[in-house]
């Protein structure tokens, strides 16, 4: 995790940025719950960073390893 703060708002480009995903996939990410999201006063959609950087570890976790050629 970065060293940056936790509570800081990310719009869904900045977001996306961090995850290596479009912004289009951050939204849909909080519309189905797994990116908790606020809303402001005009609609725009902002997330805390501690919750992307969260995300990002359990994509990089739950990310298939490479495939190898067989072993010998």
């Amino acid at each position: 995790m970065s060293n940056r703060d936790p509570e800081e708002l990310l719009t869904p480009s900045e977001a996306g940025h961090v995850l290596g995903l479009s912004p289009d996939t951050v939204r849909v990410l909080c519309d189905k719950g797994r990116l908790p999201a606020l809303r402001t006063m005009s609609g725009r959609r902002l997330v805390r960073r501690g919750d992307v950087e969260r995300l990002a570890e359990e994509r990089q976790r739950n990310a298939r390893p490479p495939a190898r050629g067989r072993e010998v």
